[in-house]
């Protein structure tokens, strides 16, 4: 009863969103809002019509995240697992301290750099930048892995005559295909619901994520809800479908090498 009473409270804010959408914007003015809208409409849904751009540039930003931080995270994650190198425990840690760290602390010396070489108003850019979340994260999901992976099976590949980046590819990324699957998708999630980086590196409106375009229904002295809601439940549906497609994915990717036998 109490872990549904807490999955209630944390699902109450995206109901009222989905709910919201179906009402004018109009209602959200008049006293006494109800949670269930007392006019059902598909209008916010044709007025966003333009939404779909800054959509489908959220998604490419997300995916090359998402690309980005496996390539970078997996060789990593297996070079700190596998070469007995003494600061390993050093090197975990200062990942980790990157986790901790705000990303608006570190928001200006970026911004500093990326205009010096000429990343800034770019897609590159900010899948850069997202990037520096997706990749601590990929690293420390999948070391604690690859760790827990019996030696025996690199032996036998070095046996054939593999090297590390074959015995990586052939028998590394097919072990761990699930704690792959949840580290990424995690770091596409993290480039999809992004706001910071959108606003930072982002100076002339040339490059406009769906987060940022939200700001087009705000104006001086009147907020158009209606659109928020509508272009905000339409956010949640890739993130829904990755994460119903990915759960069982996730539950054994972040748990697995937990444990040792």
């Amino acid at each position: 009863m109490v872990g549904i009473a807490i999955l209630a409270v944390l699902l109450f804010p995206l109901a009222w969103v989905v709910l919201s959408s179906f009402q004018p914007t109009s209602d959200f003015y008049k006293p006494n809002p109800t949670l269930i809208p007392r006019t059902f409409t598909l209008e916010n849904y044709a007025n966003i019509s333009a939404q779909f751009g800054p959509l489908a540039t959220s998604l490419l930003i997300a995916v090359l995240s998402a690309a980005l931080s496996l390539v970078i995270g997996i060789p990593a994650a297996y070079a700190l697992a596998v070469f007995r190198w003494r600061r390993i425990a050093v090197a975990m840690f200062l990942i980790l301290i990157t986790q901790v760290v705000p990303t608006v602390m570190i928001a200006t010396p970026v911004f500093l750099i990326f205009s010096k070489i000429g990343l800034l108003n770019s897609i590159p850019g900010l899948v850069i930048a997202n990037s520096s979340a997706g990749v601590p994260f990929t690293v420390l999901v999948l070391t604690p892995f690859i760790a827990g992976i019996p030696a025996s099976l690199r032996e036998a590949a070095y046996l054939d005559g593999a090297g590390e980046w074959r015995t990586l590819l052939s028998v590394i990324i097919p072990t761990t295909r699930s704690a792959i699957i949840a580290a990424g998708l995690f770091s596409f999630l993290f480039a999809w619901g992004d706001f910071l980086w959108a606003v930072t590196l982002n100076t002339n409106g040339t490059i406009t994520p769906l987060s940022l375009s939200l700001f087009k229904f705000i104006a001086y002295d009147y907020v158009e809800w209606g659109g928020i809601m509508a272009t905000a439940t339409i956010a949640l549906i890739p993130a829904t479908i990755l994460l119903i497609a990915s759960q069982r994915y996730i539950s054994l990717g972040l748990t697995a090498g937990a444990v040792k036998d």
